[in-house]
């Protein structure tokens, strides 16, 4: 028997609990990021500095695990939950859950059917195809322009099966859970996500309706993006649409990403337009991320925004709300940090 009564103990729970064949077949893995920074942002008259995070790669925990059940199929699990090392407590209600994902999945040659809280299809592209992965104060605003989910609960997703000559996609249905006696079916999410990498090019799209308590708060969700990775840089596009009602908001936005030894230097243009309005804004953004080894970063941007005479954006950070902005006025903010995986 072994002499450490902390391993002896696991041992014996898991021959308890767990057939010999699930535990020899299966695989659990604590996964995470922590990135703390500081950040400044200024609106017209007032800025506002303090202690950040998540401006590289969002702050979080996770447990995933995979089980082999034979026959080319697979099961497996994802927990997730984001959290604030600034002050050590979770982002809902300052307590942590599992608000990032919570999935079980069945996997084959067919695919993956997966059910649970996960991402939604269409905020994909906006992180893949922005710079800064929508994290800090250069991150792109093309998915919170008009109400479409980040994350969608009560989902259930279908992918294809990989290697299908570099094409890939999903489809995703969240239900609503209404009364059926219910006017609308308040909540309901319906969408998908298509697109093909082969060599350098990259080239996605997604659509989705997110229906609201009556058709006049419906969301619809559309957007594509591409990159081509040119060695030297990596140019990025992406265009976005999301309509809530009878207003719209288009986002057209031009990134790059250009390696420099151990680093990568990143910036990004956008021009946010809301239809048959002057509440339009315009976000330029440059940062560096500079690798100290494959799992840390010291990182830092600056970025800015310009409203139109009918806009008031501003530019906060995660940990550090914006100051405020008037109408048609201008906001800037800059963010330095260090990122681990572990």
């Amino acid at each position: 028997m072994s002499s450490n009564p902390l391993r002896t103990t696991l041992a014996l729970v898991a021959a308890t609990v767990l057939p010999d064949a699930a535990w020899a077949q299966s695989s659990v893995t604590l996964f995470g990021t922590v990135d703390v920074g500081i950040a400044h942002v200024t609106g017209d008259n007032s800025s506002r500095t303090g202690l950040a995070h998540s401006g590289a790669n969002i702050s979080r925990i996770g447990f995933r695990g995979t089980e082999d059940l034979g026959g080319g199929l697979s099961a497996g699990f994802w927990l997730e939950s984001g959290f604030a090392p600034d002050t050590g407590l979770g982002t809902v209600n300052g307590g942590l859950a599992f608000n990032r994902r919570s999935t079980v999945s069945v996997m084959g040659p067919f695919g993956e059917v997966r059910l649970g809280r996960d991402d939604s299809a269409t905020f994909l592209n906006t992180l893949i195809f922005d710079p800064f992965l929508t994290n800090g104060v250069g991150g792109t605003n093309a998915f919170v322009m008009n109400g479409a989910p980040i994350q969608i609960s009560n989902a259930i997703s279908y992918f294809l099966p990989p290697n299908i000559g570099g094409f890939y996609g999903q489809l995703q249905h969240a239900a609503g859970e209404q009364l059926n006696t219910a006017p609308t079916a308040a909540g309901e999410y319906n969408g998908g996500r298509f697109g093909w990498r082969g060599g350098a090019f990259h080239v996605s799209g997604s659509l989705a309706k997110l229906q609201g308590t009556t058709q006049a708060l419906d969301v619809r969700i559309r957007n594509v993006g591409a990159s081509y990775d040119f060695g030297v840089a990596m140019p990025m596009l992406l265009w976005a649409s999301e309509k809530r009602g009878t207003v719209e908001i288009r986002a057209t936005q031009l990134g790059v990403k250009v390696p420099v030894g151990a680093g990568e230097i990143r910036a990004q243009v956008s021009r946010y337009d809301t239809v048959g309005s002057n509440a339009d804004w315009t976000k330029v953004a440059l940062g560096y991320g500079h690798n100290l080894s494959r799992r840390t970063q010291v990182y830092g941007a600056v970025a800015r925004i310009h409203n139109g005479a009918g806009a008031q954006r501003s530019i906060g950070a995660q940990g550090v709300a914006a100051s405020g902005t008037n109408l048609g006025g201008k906001s800037t903010g800059f963010d330095v940090g260090i990122r681990h995986f572990f």
